[in-house]
């Protein structure tokens, strides 16, 4: 019997409430982060700003996709990187 694959479902980033957490929130903690947070966790690596930008790229097809195609039956979808 073969067997049968699930279908291709695209994650929408956007949607999830951790993205909408970052999104909403990230720019204030800059703001704020050195005069509540410096003195207990020392200063704010700019390493941090980088990866959470890349984390709201990500999966973005805005950003950058490729179209994955099946050569048995044509089927077609974009992946966002």
């Amino acid at each position: 019997m073969p067997s049968i694959s699930p279908v291709y479902r695209p994650r929408n980033p956007q949607e999830s409430q951790y993205y909408r957490c970052i999104e909403d929130n990230f720019e204030r903690l800059e703001q704020v982060y050195d005069e509540r947070f410096a003195k207990k966790y020392r200063f704010f690596r700019p390493y941090v700003r980088h990866v959470i930008y890349r984390f709201l790229d990500c999966g973005i097809l805005h950003n950058g996709f490729a179209r994955v195609r099946c050569g048995e039956c044509g089927h077609e979808y974009l992946l966002a990187f």
